[in-house]
């Protein structure tokens, strides 16, 4: 029996673990640490405590040793389902039908952006190819772009972009574009481009994205590609929980930003998963308020400071 099970290998997930297991709580968090988002960053320079430009491999892997030091048990491995007992805990399976039982559970399962299934489009991600504006949009400053996706979601990101440059296209990829008015309005009156391609079948590059094939043998050169094909949920298990949710294609779990709480008592979620600004240091102090709410559950107590 494990006082607290959290979902998820990312900023969120071992920000959590590192104050749970600090708390002396008997912690379990589980997931692959290379699929989360944060780890798929090329280059960040705008986490607190590094002037200089760091990996998302590196801070991952800094997390994961602190929060191991304190006593963490890590299993690198998927969860695939979690259910509520009739005692009040709950039990997560992952992906070797292993079974974990704890007090509390701690959703970071972060929100697993929709792949295109585009040839090359792994090996090219952080080399010209990325999946999330907010995140990735600083470096294409005054840059050539082209987002791919024809629905609101490939939309939004367009406008979100252009924050940073003016010359974006939007490419269909092989199907009819379907805004909704106000954010077809938003992009003709920015003067962004919609072309409706067909199906992209090749991203072209070696050290970086150099240019695109579609089915018809044409190519198009630009200088980097957001793609936007919708959000895929990574926490679809939510629902077996009965907890709320939200966002397009109920994406997101709603949970108090404050502390945490679903509507599920003992459940808390923190991360990309509750929608919001996908950025790192927002996800470690969702999980450092998720885990404070744990501790204070546990040990029956109002209030809990951790300084030392």
């Amino acid at each position: 029996m494990y006082d607290v099970v959290i979902i998820g290998a990312g900023p969120a997930g071992w920000s959590a673990a590192i104050y749970t297991a600090r708390a002396g709580l008997q912690t379990v968090l589980l997931g692959i640490l290379k699929n989360s988002n944060a780890y798929k960053a090329h280059v960040i320079e705008n986490y607190f405590g590094y002037e200089k430009q760091i990996s998302g491999p590196f801070l991952m892997e800094e997390g994961k040793k602190q929060a191991l030091k304190f006593g963490t048990q890590y299993v690198e491995r998927e969860v695939v389902d979690v259910k509520q007992n009739d005692d009040g805990t709950f039990t997560a399976t992952d992906t070797e039908r292993d079974l974990y039982t704890a007090k509390t559970v701690v959703v970071c399962s972060g929100l697993g952006f929709k792949p295109s299934g585009i040839k090359n489009e792994q090996p090219l991600i952080g080399k010209g190819i990325s999946f999330c504006v907010t995140c990735d949009g600083f470096f294409f400053k005054e840059k050539n772009v082209a987002v791919v996706g024809n629905a609101n979601y490939a939309g939004e990101e367009a406008l979100q972009l252009l924050t940073y440059t003016k010359q974006i296209s939007i490419l269909s990829h092989g199907k009819d574009f379907s805004f909704s008015p106000k954010i077809q309005e938003g992009l003709e009156k920015n003067g962004v481009n919609f072309l409706k391609t067909p199906k992209i079948t090749e991203f072209i590059g070696a050290a970086k994205l150099e240019k695109l094939k579609f089915a018809d043998g044409t190519e198009a050169v630009y200088d980097g590609v957001f793609v936007a094909l919708g959000v895929a949920s990574a926490s679809d298990f939510a629902n077996k929980l009965g907890l709320k949710r939200t966002g397009p294609q109920n994406a997101y779990i709603v949970a108090d930003p404050r502390t945490g709480a679903t509507n599920v008592k003992g459940v808390y979620a923190a991360g990309d998963c509750t929608g919001g600004n996908a950025q790192a240091a927002k996800s470690a102090g969702e999980g450092c308020n998720a885990a404070i709410s744990v501790i204070k559950l546990l040990k029956g107590v109002a209030a809990y400071v951790d300084y030392s």
